[in-house]
């Protein structure tokens, strides 16, 4: 069996006496791309903090790229974190972030040397290429703060790149986008993944969210999972049809699926 680039096994996180999180068994392959869905309160965003370290389960392993993330502390950590591409479902406040998107994306430079090193001329390459490749070189004077949504998000996945990681970590990356922009995410995130190969761990909740790059799923539901297999069988699985309720279908065309109302063949 190839090594994995993350695994879980026998992980549970508690809080108090809820408990978040138990995962007997999760592997993300070398290049794949793993859904990550459930309804809200399913614990992903707990699962994607503990594979960085910032939630320590109450048993269980974690590995990331061949070391144990419980067992790591201070610059074994942050040079594990280095290696990792994570996109929060939060963006920075608008008022706390008065920069251009050139520096915001910079500072995916600034992450991969390390504090105290200055970006040289290798980072800003890497930089413009990232701005060219994402479409955002015409922005890259404009203030973050002063972006739609759609436009934010992209610089965020621009800083994410830039920092070169070897395992990407998206938590619903198109969170309160509309359709025009979320539609874009999706296409920039599947074009993202089938040129780099890298592995990445895609939480949402919504089908539509899934770019075709993503041939598995992983269905949680109150921090266990429920189902695991290709899109089309798990949203096609109880769990997911319990979510999404009586009257709803999951339709499946050229790799993408959407929830519809009626009846019909799916």
């Amino acid at each position: 069996m190839t090594p994995a680039v993350l695994e879980l096994r026998g992980v549970r996180v508690r809080v108090g006496r809820h408990e978040l999180l138990d995962v007997g068994e999760l592997r993300l392959a070398p290049g794949e791309m793993l859904g990550l869905m459930g309804p809200n309160g399913a614990g992903k965003t707990t699962l994607l903090r503990a594979c960085l370290g910032e939630v320590r389960p109450s048993t269980g392993t974690i590995r990331v790229l061949g070391q144990e993330v419980t067992a790591l502390r201070g610059a074994a950590r942050a040079a594990l974190r280095r290696r990792l591409g994570y996109v929060p479902q939060l963006l920075p406040p608008r008022s706390e972030l008065p920069l251009t998107v050139r520096e915001v994306v910079t500072m995916g430079r600034t992450a991969r040397l390390g504090w105290g090193r200055r970006p040289g001329r290798e980072d800003r390459e890497v930089v413009d290429f990232w701005l060219d490749r994402l479409g955002l070189r015409a922005l890259a004077g404009r203030r973050f703060h002063e972006l739609s949504g759609g436009e934010q998000r992209k610089v965020m996945l621009a800083r994410v790149m830039a920092q070169e990681p070897e395992v990407l970590l998206l938590d619903e990356p198109t969170a309160n986008l509309d359709l025009g922009w979320r539609e874009q995410l999706v296409a920039t995130l599947d074009r993202v993944h089938r040129q780099t190969g890298l592995a990445a761990l895609l939480v949402c909740h919504e089908p539509e969210v899934l770019p075709p790059a993503c041939q598995r799923v992983v269905w949680l539901e109150a921090g266990r999972i429920a189902a695991v297999g290709s899109p089309e069988s798990v949203l096609s699985a109880d769990p997911a049809q319990r979510l999404y309720g009586a009257g709803l279908q999951v339709l499946h065309c050229q790799g993408r699926h959407a929830v519809v109302p009626g009846g019909g063949d799916a």
